[in-house]
């Protein structure tokens, strides 16, 4: 005989009573609080110039060293603040091993192809002549700030030190600074080999803001038209046009505390309003409380911002914490992330090697998938039924629609679409099927849209016609070179401003 929603809930919260009844010093009775405020360390105040400012610079694409790739290249909100690409097959890392197709492999993010001082191409051994991949997945970069530290080990320190002078920026309370500024000279995120706060100053001092993106926020708007350069910018926020390096780690760590994703489900539910959770659901939080929240996702943030090594890949694939402590008992550790918005980030772990949550969820009610010595990482034989409502619980219920919509503070520019010039259909490749396509789309009354123009145009001279046919066919089979940048063997933006677009 089925059971009504109301009978599992009593049965279920029955069996809670039970076990709360001998859970002896972990009872979490009043586990969650309310999402407050994100705390901000006295040296720099969040004002509404430096907010906008540090908007600007997280979407600003030129500040890399080949305006291609900006901070919200790879986070976006509506991925829960992580990177959407990640179901793209130029998305894997070889892992430890340098082998492509085998266990150890990484879902990570796409950056930039390996250049050297000069700025110029070459061969890393890896991944060229494609882009760089980073070695983990990308965190979120929504409600971060909430932490001690940032990254997946922790590298990004409550301390920031100004990366230009050696001094004490910010002595407590700075890990979103001391984050913002790492991948701005990444070699593998954002920059080329040896590129300094030197180049980057320069650049931002002689660019036209926002040039590339297009969708610009009103917020943004209305900063620029009233400081139209980013030194005007700079004294707007700062009082003087200096740009420094401690200046962008301000700014876009300003911006990045105004996104508060407080308006879930569960935080509505917290502040008192008892249908913003569903039966279900609130079984679900139960359930999670009784079983998540007291080892590691407790507190407002859903974290307790600690590390631990729980098994998913063996320590030694990546020693995560130990490479900031030094220290062999932080081997494999990785910072436990906060779970609002969950749902919209898979993959999952530090490595995406979990694709859903319910693998999330069987992983840890089966102990994990190698050895670790966290003795928190048990099997909890929690059944079928009830991980559905904790899964329920963690889809539904931590969820900030804001996000998914990119409304306001979550609202974004538009950046460039990467693309493989003469990849017509967009299968990742470049052969004869996409000249067919093209030539279906130039010559077939009602044939569909291209979904990208601007790989369509092979050619590279802003317009659609034969003669990018007879270019890819070209390119196939009478030995021409690639294709115009990004090439038809490299992934990447359209360096050439003209009419054409391409789908996000």
């Amino acid at each position: 005989m089925k059971l009504s929603i109301l009978n599992l809930r009593a049965l279920v919260l029955g069996a809670l009573c039970f076990a709360l009844a001998g859970f002896g010093d972990k009872a979490i009775a009043q586990t969650f609080s309310v999402l407050g405020p994100m705390p901000e360390p006295a040296e720099n105040p969040l004002t509404p110039e430096k907010a906008v400012l540090g908007k600007l610079l997280f979407w600003e694409e030129q500040l890399s060293s080949n305006d291609g790739v900006a901070c919200g290249t790879c986070h976006k909100p509506f991925a829960g603040g992580s990177d959407a690409r990640v179901g793209l097959p130029l998305s894997a890392h070889p892992g430890v091993d340098g082998m492509f197709g085998t266990e150890d492999d990484v879902i990570g993010s796409i950056g930039v192809i390996a250049r050297d001082e000069t700025c110029a191409e070459f061969d890393d051994g890896i991944f060229f002549p494609e882009r760089q991949v980073t070695n983990r997945r990308t965190p979120s970069f929504i409600g971060i700030g909430y932490g001690d530290s940032s990254f997946w080990d922790g590298r990004a320190t409550d301390e920031f030190i100004d990366p230009e002078t050696g001094d004490i920026a910010i002595a407590t309370g700075g890990s979103l600074e001391s984050q913002a500024i790492g991948p701005i000279l990444s070699t593998v995120e954002m920059a080329c080999n040896d590129r300094t706060w030197d180049d980057v100053r320069t650049k931002l001092e002689s660019v036209t803001p926002m040039a590339l993106a297009t969708d610009i926020p009103l917020d943004m708007l209305d900063a620029l038209a009233v400081d139209p350069t980013y030194p005007d910018l700079f004294e707007a926020a700062f009082g003087t046009p200096d740009i420094t390096a401690a200046r962008i780690g301000f700014a876009i760590a300003s911006y990045e505390r105004t996104l508060v994703p407080d308006r879930t489900p569960f935080d509505l539910f917290l502040l008192g309003d008892p249908s913003a959770l569903t039966a279900d659901q609130e079984l679900g939080m139960d359930l999670f409380e009784l079983h998540c929240a007291g080892v590691c996702h407790s507190g407002a943030e859903l974290s307790d911002n600690d590390f631990h090594h729980i098994g998913v890949r063996p320590a030694d694939e990546d020693i995560g914490r130990e490479e900031v402590t030094g220290n062999p008992a932080d081997r494999g550790k990785m910072k436990t992330p906060p779970l609002r918005n969950v749902a919209l980030r898979a993959p999952f772990f530090h490595n995406g090697g979990k694709e859903t949550i319910q693998d999330v969820l069987i992983f840890y009610n089966t102990g994990g998938d190698f050895p670790t010595t966290d003795p928190d990482m048990i099997e909890l034989g929690i059944s079928n039924s009830e991980l559905l409502l904790i899964e329920d619980f963690l889809i539904n219920g931590l969820t900030d629609n804001r996000l998914i919509n990119e409304f306001a503070p979550f609202d974004r520019p538009t950046l460039q679409t990467f693309f493989r010039r003469g990849d017509s259909n967009q299968d990742f490749g470049l052969d004869i099927a996409d000249a067919t396509h093209l030539l279906t789309f130039l010559f077939v009354v009602g044939s569909d849209p291209l979904p990208c123009e601007d790989a369509s145009d092979a050619n590279d001279d802003g317009g659609l016609d034969l003669a990018d046919a007879i270019s890819m066919l070209s390119r196939l089979f009478s030995g021409d070179p690639p294709l115009p940048s990004p090439s038809d063997i490299s992934f990447g933006h359209d360096p050439t401003l003209d009419a054409l677009g391409c789908n996000p």
